[in-house]
């Protein structure tokens, strides 16, 4: 039932809207979750690396490698 869109096509041959996903979109959304990802992965080492040994230098790439992951 499209009575809600009816204003959009009047008259009798009002079409079905139809929701399709274009491939394109699907799959660099895929590329981008796997950057994001790898980019939380680094950044989870630098920061484990930091804590083991005292090396508060690391903290600043962890923490563009978290901002990048987002």
């Amino acid at each position: 039932n499209c009575s809600y869109f009816k204003h959009f096509t009047p008259g009798e041959s009002s079409e079905i809207f139809e929701v399709t996903t274009q491939k394109e979109y699907s799959i660099s959304a895929a590329a981008i979750a796997i950057f994001s990802v790898g980019f939380a992965i680094i950044g989870t080492i630098c920061i484990l690396l930091s804590f083991g040994k005292k090396r508060d230098y690391l903290l600043k790439p962890a923490s563009m490698f978290y901002t990048f992951a987002g």
